[in-house]
């Protein structure tokens, strides 16, 4: 059974395409049991979210996309609009509570039209918490494209510090974007080679192909 766990709906400000009901009614008509919303740097849909998940009866995974200061500052000047991305799920109403925590922090430490978390939250807040390695500016995913093969490696020893090997996964994802394969190649040796378990996501912002123009005129 496949269910998705990146998925973006128009809570994600000027980059998701479709409604929280236009995502999970699709998710339904596929035959997914399951969804998740991982809006970027917000929880804003999560209640609504759940609640037409539930009439759908669909099983509703509260997540979200952060933006993290990696220390690699944005080509603009600033931490948080170029840096790297996490896909956090909550397994529990602990989780949730700490996504909206790690939030909040995110707010305060930044620039609020850029929120981006510093990592130094993170390691006491990880309880109830489900890491993923995130999209192809995901930290990992970026230093493995950039042929940085140990930093890649220490940076996820990194996260399974923190989190302990059930609770960290290798996104991989292809998006039919140059570089995907290859990078997911060296995403999956660096998991096998850290015992690190892998899945498969689609970075979705609309529920149908013909929404990529409304998404394209958004980003």
């Amino acid at each position: 059974m496949y269910a998705e766990l990146h998925c973006h709906s128009n809570y994600s400000f000027q980059e998701g395409a479709s409604s929280v009901e236009d995502l999970l009614v699709r998710a339904r008509d596929l035959g997914h049991r399951a969804l998740a919303l991982t809006d970027h740097d917000n929880l804003c849909g999560a209640m609504h979210f759940a609640q037409v998940a539930k009439t759908l009866d669909i099983q509703s995974i509260t997540g979200v996309e952060m933006t993290i200061k990696d220390g690699e500052p944005g080509k603009d000047g600033t931490d948080g609009k170029d840096g790297s991305h996490l896909t956090f799920l909550a397994e529990n109403q602990e989780g949730y509570s700490q996504l909206s925590n790690l939030i909040s922090y995110s707010y305060i430490s930044s620039d609020r039209r850029n929120p981006a978390l510093d990592l130094k939250y993170l390691p006491e807040r990880v309880h109830g918490l489900i890491l993923l390695t995130g999209c192809r500016t995901g930290r990992v995913p970026s230093l493995l494209t950039e042929g940085r093969y140990a930093e890649a490696e220490t940076q996820l020893r990194q996260y399974l510090d923190w989190f302990g090997t059930d609770n960290v996964f290798v996104e991989l994802q292809q998006n039919l974007v140059q570089g995907d394969t290859s990078r997911n190649r060296r995403l999956i040796d660096l998991a096998r080679k850290l015992g690190v378990g892998t899945v498969a996501t689609n970075n979705v912002h609309y529920h149908v192909p013909e929404r990529h123009r409304l998404q394209d005129a958004l980003v």
